[in-house]
């Protein structure tokens, strides 16, 4: 088992060695210094949150991204009554959304060091946590054997995708003593409780205990402008490369006054997303429509027999965002990517539609079954929307049957706390 670490350490250190000019270039310059340090595990006191000498235990939550960090959001409020917070992130986006969720409360928000004994050592020392939580599928060789060394870990909103699961199946040698490292395994659902013990994980250690994104509760923003556009409204949501063109095209041909929101995932391609609307309303020239960045939208804006587009190019809003639409898209499911969070439109008792790909979500069957979401491809998306847009009556049942079974999966969050309890006082 050393040897295996030795060489996944000489692996990803090469690796780093590789990406890391790319991977520092690519960050805005405001914040490539500072990304820099925290990979390496560099922090100064006045960079924390948390006060020296504090009374609290500390906690260390890795969530990766955008999705994760929304998972987890109900439970580290919950947490930092009793706890000080330290929260890590891969992606800036990540990053971005976590500050502004938690600016108000003891939560260190850091970048997660690179996994190298190193890096991870003056983390743990700078910050001293008692507690070490991983959330989804983040498993970190060299952070988990250091953590577990000392330290209670635990892996929270736990899931095994089938593609990973046949993945780690190659490597069961090195998998299965590294998922041991846990003391206790929060799973959202009983099939990736049976892949894990498949993997070799001690059975007595795993939980079925829910799936934290039905615990999430959103802000309810009012945009000054939810009420100048036309209705019935459409919000694709974290959308990705060569979805919005299928969005796009669906859309244009439905050839009505309404409205569609269109929030990539990823913000460095609102660019080429703006460029790829304004060409295709071009293509529309005989059609009467209004577009705009959200962050232009004129004050004066009121439309009423204009279709409008509209570029969501801020981020951290798309949850709020969904309570404005009348018909939720997600993205990420029209190509094998395996689509992004539907828990936020059935939050709001909003109708969903989403792609071929949700592998990501298992429980989307559930909910097509119920027909509390309807599923689409290239060729019928239009068909869909447009049975939609005319038939009130349908998009709220939909909306009122996906907020019925988002009500009967929730509490997660309360069984996860009542197994960090009995890891720490």
């Amino acid at each position: 088992m050393q040897t295996a670490f030795l060489i996944y350490s000489f692996l990803y250190l090469i690796s780093i060695l590789i990406l890391l000019p790319k991977e520092y270039l690519k960050r805005p310059s405001s914040i490539r210094n500072r990304w820099l340090k925290e990979k390496f595990g560099f922090f100064k006191d006045n960079d924390t949150k948390i006060v020296k000498n504090s009374q609290k235990l500390t906690i260390w939550i890795h969530a990766v991204s955008v999705g994760e960090v929304i998972a987890v959001s109900n439970l580290i409020k919950k947490l930092t009554s009793k706890y000080d917070i330290v929260l890590s992130t891969i992606t800036d986006t990540g990053q971005k959304v976590a500050r502004d969720r938690f600016k108000d409360c003891s939560v260190n928000v850091i970048y997660m060091p690179f996994d190298i004994p190193c890096a991870i050592n003056k983390t743990l020392k700078h910050f001293n946590p008692s507690f070490v939580m991983l959330t989804e599928t983040e498993l970190w060789p060299n952070l988990m054997r250091i953590v577990s060394q000392n330290l209670p870990l635990m892996l929270i909103n736990g899931r095994l995708s089938e593609k990973s699961y046949k993945g780690y199946g190659k490597i069961k040698f090195f998998i299965k003593p590294l998922l041991n490292k846990f003391s206790i395994i929060c799973v959202q659902e009983d099939g990736y409780r049976e892949r894990f013990i498949n993997l070799g994980t001690d059975q007595s250690k795993i939980y079925v205990t829910g799936n934290m994104k039905f615990d999430i509760e959103l802000e309810k923003i009012v945009f000054t402008w939810e009420d100048r556009i036309p209705h019935p409204v459409i919000v694709a949501g974290s959308t990705h490369e060569s979805e919005e063109e299928i969005i796009l095209d669906a859309f244009l041909k439905l050839n009505m006054p309404v409205s569609l929101l269109i929030a990539p995932r990823h913000p460095e391609r609102f660019e080429n997303v703006e460029s790829l609307i304004k060409r295709k309303i071009k293509s529309f020239a005989n059609y009467n429509i209004f577009f705009s960045r959200l962050s232009g939208l004129p004050s004066d804006l009121n439309l009423s027999s204009s279709a409008c587009i509209i570029l969501v190019d801020q981020m951290g809003i798309l949850g709020s965002l969904y309570r404005v639409s009348d018909i939720a898209i997600i993205g990420g499911s029209f190509i094998p990517h395996g689509g992004q969070n539907p828990l936020e439109p059935a939050y709001w008792q909003k109708p969903i539609i989403c792609g071929p790909h949700m592998h990501n979500f298992p429980f989307i069957e559930q909910f097509l079954t119920e027909k509390a979401c309807l599923m689409a491809d290239k060729n019928s998306l239009l068909n869909i929307m447009k049975e939609l847009v005319k038939n009130a009556e349908l998009r709220e049942l939909i909306g009122d049957t996906a907020y019925q079974l988002f009500l009967a999966k929730s509490g997660a969050t309360e069984k996860t706390i009542k197994l960090i309890q009995t890891l720490i006082p």
